[in-house]
């Protein structure tokens, strides 16, 4: 019985490895591109223009829900 838990570690660290060795190879895979700290770094120069200082929405849809009073609160 003994030796069933044995070979069951051993296979269970071996998938480990194996599967640690994958994602590591996988993540360091994904570092190519830095993050930046602002929106125009996003941007290239001359490319975004805004001409007016407004927002227009399409729609204007507004619901209004009331919330549900709890009355297990009252004192």
């Amino acid at each position: 019985m003994e030796s069933y838990i044995v070979v069951f570690l051993v296979c269970l660290l071996i998938a480990l490895a194996i599967s640690g060795t994958i994602m590591l190879i996988v993540r360091s895979k994904l570092k190519s591109v830095h993050a930046k700290r602002t929106a125009c770094d996003y941007t290239r120069n001359g490319s975004f223009r805004t001409t007016n200082q407004s927002d227009i929405f399409l729609y204007n849809n507004i619901v209004r829900i009331p919330r549900p009073q709890n009355n297990a609160r009252k004192r």
